[in-house]
């Protein structure tokens, strides 16, 4: 955690701004940053700090060895909180609440505060989530649970001892049958695994895998690449799989760095090819991407998306422009995960619970024009971007100085984004 806030403050010194206009720019209060940057506190998504890291200059490395240690602090964060459960419950109790202070605040992507012990998600709407109501058997007076304290569970059974024979009778059936069949079963199964094994041996002597291409056509899937390519990888395979999602459509550098955006790209290329969207790359989705011939991630272009936002906008489309801008750099593939297995998607960057609420799903929101219309509907609840607190804060200060989109130049933001 001290390695996290030390970049964050190496960060910080390079501008010679202070917390306030730092803080405004990137969207969240000062005094959240300022936590941030000592230590005390570890926000729970990484959209945030990609955010201050852009406003402080950072470049595409930097940006992934920030991400690299936030990953790190937030998991030492999540261990201290799971090691002292029962004292942060006794000193609520036993304060009237005030041991929340206790527990690390953090600002959202969309603004609100939640406390990180709950994790809850931090899209537009996210905090309107509904707490799930009591079962019919968690009311006073249910049935315990089964193998709760106050039930201990059924006693375990006790077989009787086996009669001795009486004399005269046939002997008692032989135990040694059940084994028999055992030995059997092991004896088919291992004839399987051996006449597989020989099948691939067969299928491969020729370089082909069954597949009708050379192994050496498909590097990820070779000895020479791990079986799982992720996050802060940098090396050939991740270069492999770069060119692979930008044949699929994906605007990406190749640059062989398993950064933030290559991420994003992985997971909706597993997303669009049903399966599942962790941002990791199994063998699953090494071969989805060398059999795809199509184009999955094939989008709207920035200036695209800007166009539809302001003919669906029509009330402010300029603030909506921007408030696009900072959510999601007006990229329509553009996720982020939250700290509770969730995720941010597309122009707007629309929680999963928003989405459930707004009766969508995850592929329509990669739908730019689905996604800006359904942000028209959260806007229109309220005729305003309360859905999107930190990106309007943002935008008004960046409206009073120069747009927070420039961040005083133009190069440093494209250098930020990175891979």
């Amino acid at each position: 955690m001290e390695e996290f806030a030390e970049l964050l403050r190496e960060l910080k010194g390079r501008t010679n701004r202070s917390y306030a206009a730092l803080a405004a720019r990137s969207g969240v209060s000062a005094s959240a940053l300022h936590r941030y940057c000592s230590g005390a506190s570890v926000p729970g998504d990484y959209e945030v700090l990609a955010r201050f890291g852009k406003v402080c200059g950072a470049g595409g490395e930097e940006l992934l060895e920030l991400h690299r240690r936030w990953v790190l602090a937030d998991a030492e964060r999540k261990r201290a909180v799971s090691r002292a459960p029962v004292a942060v419950s006794a000193g609520r109790a036993g304060a009237g609440g005030s041991a929340t202070e206790d527990v690390s605040r953090v600002e959202t992507a969309g603004g609100l505060d939640v406390e990180t012990g709950t994790e809850s998600g931090s899209g537009p709407g996210a905090a309107a989530e509904p707490e799930p109501e009591p079962g019919p058997e968690s009311g006073p007076g249910a049935e315990p649970a089964p193998g709760s304290e106050s039930d201990p569970g059924p006693e375990p059974l006790r077989t009787a001892p086996d009669p001795a024979p009486e004399p005269g009778s046939a002997a008692p059936p032989s135990r040694r049958r059940p084994l028999l069949v055992v030995l059997a079963l092991a004896v088919f199964a291992a004839a399987g695994v051996a006449a597989a094994l020989l099948g691939r041996a067969l299928t491969s002597s020729d370089g082909s895998g069954g597949s009708g291409r050379s192994s050496g056509d498909r590097p990820l899937l070779s000895s020479r690449c791990p079986v799982v390519v992720s996050m802060g990888q940098s090396d050939a395979c991740v270069h492999e799989l770069q060119s692979l999602l930008a044949r699929a459509g994906g605007r990406l550098d190749v640059d062989g760095a398993f950064g933030p955006v290559t991420q994003m790209r992985v997971v909706v290329f597993q997303l669009r090819s049903g399966l599942t969207p962790d941002g990791s790359v199994d063998e699953r989705t090494k071969r989805a991407l060398y059999e795809d011939e199509g184009k999955p991630l094939d989008t709207w272009t920035p200036d695209r998306v800007t166009r539809r936002i302001r003919e669906v906008f029509t009330e402010d489309p300029e603030r909506a422009v921007g408030i696009a801008d900072c959510a999601s750099y007006l990229d329509p593939l553009y996720t982020l995960p939250n700290s509770n297995a969730t995720r941010n998607w597309g122009v707007f960057q629309l929680y999963d619970g928003t989405l459930r609420k707004l009766g969508g799903t995850r592929e329509q929101a990669l739908d730019p024009d689905w996604n800006i219309r359904a942000a028209h509907r959260l806007w229109a609840l309220t005729h305003d971007f309360s859905a999107w607190k930190a990106c309007d804060r943002a935008y008004r200060a960046g409206s009073k100085g120069g747009s927070p989109g420039d961040k005083g130049d133009k190069g440093a933001k494209e250098a930020g984004k990175g891979s």
